[in-house]
């Protein structure tokens, strides 16, 4: 003996593939993050360590000089792959952007529309000390109001390096702050990129078909 599906329980089989999407992460670019500038030869340096290529509003050429409504060396998409010393200059084009001073820098990062996060990764300087520079011994990532705290181990060897911050779920918003704790040494990074979570496109066919599905049983029942 068989059972014909009823419409119902054909939109609650769609429904049940529906409820379980699978995701995936894919990287996502901000809009604009906002920051203070990097340190240069007044603040103590050899070179000029700040966001050079910042295009909105501030002076990049300034110390500690607040930036924001624009995109720098951050989001550039270059990762520096040697230490600081060899590649930074006086101008300030080189790839880090470095600071010396205060704790923590903050980095607010906006986005176009909500994103559900999953990872930051960090590009960061590991000379060894060399030039009073070292790893950040923290990052504390807020979003929403609510913050997650990272420490970060100073690996032996003199080579850039990167810290994956692997984010708790739920971590929602459509702005994201990164806090960057240092030692007593100054901090370089180089580049943050992040990944946020997306249905796969089967799973949001599957959603519309049942929403759709579940639209079309309320109809007949009316009629019938």
């Amino acid at each position: 003996m068989t059972h014909a599906l009823t419409p119902l329980r054909v939109v609650a089989a769609v429904l049940c593939l529906a409820a379980a999407p699978a995701q995936a992460a894919a990287p996502v670019l901000p809009t604009h993050y906002e920051l203070l500038n990097g340190y240069g030869m007044t603040g103590g340096g050899s070179f000029n360590y700040w966001d050079k290529k910042y295009s909105g509003s501030g002076n990049s050429s300034q110390d500690y000089a607040p930036l924001s409504g624009g995109l720098g060396d951050l989001t550039d998409g270059i990762i520096a792959t040697e230490n600081w010393h060899l590649v930074e200059n006086v101008e300030g084009t080189g790839p880090y952007v470095g600071w010396n001073k205060g704790e923590p820098w903050l980095i607010t990062f906006h986005f176009g529309q909500v994103q559900a996060f999953n990872t930051v990764t960090v590009w960061h300087d590991d000379p060894d000390g060399l030039g009073d520079i070292a790893p950040p011994a923290a990052f504390t990532v807020t979003v929403g109001g609510n913050t997650q705290r990272f420490e970060i181990s100073d690996l032996p060897g003199a080579v850039p390096t990167f810290s994956v911050l692997t984010l708790a779920p739920g971590t929602v918003g459509s702005s994201l702050v990164l806090g960057v704790e240092r030692f007593n040494n100054g901090v370089m990074l180089s580049e943050v990129q992040f990944t946020s979570a997306v249905p796969e496109p089967a799973s949001s066919l599957l959603l519309g078909l049942g929403l759709g599905l579940t639209a079309w049983a309320r109809r007949n029942r009316r009629e019938v």
